[in-house]
């Protein structure tokens, strides 16, 4: 697994930080990636991204126990817990997207995206699936801390991670940039490449903020995990 995420340019000269966060804990029998977006209007938003993976984690560990959670259970474990995450920092200040994959321990898997962004998965033979994320159909994003309901989640169930199989999810900063026919190039670089080295997300980092592309300006977070 890599993972990392940099601030972007334009935070950057703001004197602001990195509103990004994620979090993954890989394991051979229940695994969990999150990776969250703080809006950038919102004044609280990195502690909003931050509580979310946090909150992600606590509904996970909840959750996994059982061989009849749904997708719809996960979310509404996680919603409640982000909310007591931020203790008394306003939510609509702390608003950001979310974007989960969790597996249980019964054999299942679930992938859970508020908000934009990306949840791709290659398989064993190279070919790429993305799972769709859902707007507000103005172009705007949902996010927690703003107004939403169950049906703004796109959620659904999967089979766990096989071996030979690459998960990458990342935040718009690097999703809109990216070409989708390259993401299995992405997910194959991230695997053979980054995988070998002794600082993985020192040299994933690296790369974030030497971003190739003209006039970049977002906070950026890639995180890939895979079955060897």
């Amino acid at each position: 697994m890599v993972a990392s995420s940099v601030r972007g340019p334009a935070h950057a000269l703001d004197g602001m930080p990195c509103q990004d966060a994620w979090l993954a804990m890989p394991d051979s029998r229940a695994a969990l990636a999150v990776v969250c977006d703080g809006m950038g209007s919102r004044s609280r938003s990195r502690e909003g991204a931050r509580a979310a993976t946090l909150a992600a984690r606590d509904a996970w560990r909840l959750w996994k126990r059982s061989p009849a959670g749904s997708a719809e259970d996960l979310v509404r474990l996680l919603e409640p817990a982000w909310r007591l995450r931020l203790r008394d920092v306003p939510r609509h200040e702390a608003a950001t997207t979310c974007i989960v994959y969790a597996e249980d321990d019964h054999g299942r898997a679930v992938y859970a995206q508020l908000g934009d962004g990306l949840l791709a998965r290659r398989d064993a033979h190279g070919d790429v699936k993305t799972h769709p994320s859902k707007t507000d159909g103005f172009g705007l994003t949902h996010a927690l801390g703003t107004p939403h309901t169950l049906a703004d989640w796109s959620l659904a169930m999967a089979a766990p991670l096989a071996q030979g199989e690459v998960l990458v999810l990342a935040t718009d900063g690097v999703s809109e940039d990216l070409e989708p026919r390259r993401l299995g190039d992405l997910a194959r670089w991230a695997v053979d490449e980054l995988g070998l080295l002794l600082r993985p997300g020192v040299a994933l980092a690296r790369e974030l903020r030497n971003w190739p592309v003209p006039h970049h300006r977002d906070d950026k977070t890639l995180l890939v995990m895979w079955k060897p």
